[in-house]
């Protein structure tokens, strides 16, 4: 008797363990390659959607750890899969949000990062923004090493404009709009220490014209974005020409609250020793090397990576 009991409470055991590990129509498993690490309380998290009969159906919040595995919010275990709560094997797309720190509803922001449609029940997830293929398709950006606003030929090596001499036309010609959720931010990178530290040379929606904040706190300048890193602009001196900077633009979210780029840099390279005078200097397209990507896999599968986190690295 006492060896039935306990074959029975065995069994019971067994069971127990199998069912709660079987999956049910509204599970989700996740796994992304350069997707960052957010700080909760500035950046917000993210959340996961899948698209069923064209409504969003929220699969849960999350962060991300370094090996690209979702996990709970306030550095919690690894999410291993979501869970619904629905059935959600007709969804038509799975959509991973950018949610603000304040976010407690269960509909989607405007600030969509990663998007796929979903095919035999697995979504590839690619980044999600305005225009991207024709970001995809510039060969280069360009930019020039001067200062205009303070007048003196001498200091050009601490200022960076993002336009092309002799005319001036704009460094990214051809420029996508972006719309309401999404802007551009130029960076300089100082890469001499242990970590970056970026500086901001603005924000602004078009490659012509003035961005945020013109050469510096103190305005002035050409109507392109750039920045004068001169001492009465405000941000101090930078020596650009040093070999210890990098060039970047970014696509922030609106609002941004993130002291550096976001995870979306199209455009990239190290400022060069010889660029003083240079009429244009290159950056390099980044879209295919750097934008996250990810796989989603609805129903109980497993998400896994097309390439491990680190096969590809974000150096700015």
């Amino acid at each position: 008797m006492k060896t039935r009991m306990a074959l029975a409470a065995l069994a019971v055991l067994m069971f127990g363990a199998l069912a709660h590990a079987q999956s049910g129509p509204g599970s989700l498993a996740l796994q992304f390659d350069m997707l960052p690490t957010l700080d909760e309380a500035v950046d917000g998290h993210y959340e996961g959607w899948a698209i069923v009969g064209g409504a969003p159906v929220t699969t849960g919040k999350f962060n991300v750890n370094a090996s690209g595995q979702p996990v709970e919010l306030g550095g919690g275990a690894v999410i291993d899969e979501f869970d619904a709560g629905v059935d959600i094997t007709a969804a038509t797309d799975i959509k991973i949000s950018l949610e603000a720190p304040a976010d407690v509803d269960d509909l989607p922001s405007g600030l969509i990062v990663l998007t796929g449609a979903v095919g035999g029940m697995t979504a590839n997830l690619e980044a999600a923004l305005p225009g991207l293929d024709t970001l995809a398709d510039m060969a280069t950006g360009a930019y020039i090493l001067a200062s205009p606003s303070d007048g003196d030929a001498t200091n050009d090596d601490q200022g960076i404009w993002f336009l092309t001499m002799p005319n001036p036309d704009p460094g990214f010609m051809y420029l996508p709009d972006l719309g309401a959720n999404w802007a551009y931010e130029g960076w300089v990178v100082d890469l001499s220490g242990g970590s970056p530290v970026p500086y901001s040379t603005g924000i602004f929606s078009t490659a012509s014209g003035f961005d945020s904040d013109e050469a510096g706190c103190m305005g002035g300048g050409p109507p392109f974005p750039g920045q004068d890193f001169v001492a009465y602009h405000c941000d101090g001196v930078l020596d650009l020409d040093s070999g210890d900077f990098a060039a970047v633009l970014s696509i922030e979210p609106v609002p941004d609250n993130g002291p550096g780029p976001f995870m979306f840099k199209p455009f990239a390279g190290m400022i060069p020793t010889d660029g003083l005078g240079l009429p244009a200097i290159a950056m390099n397209n980044q879209t295919d090397s750097t934008f996250p990507t990810g796989t989603a896999v609805l129903d109980g599968g497993t998400a896994t990576s097309s390439s491990s986190f680190s096969s590809v690295k974000n150096l700015w």
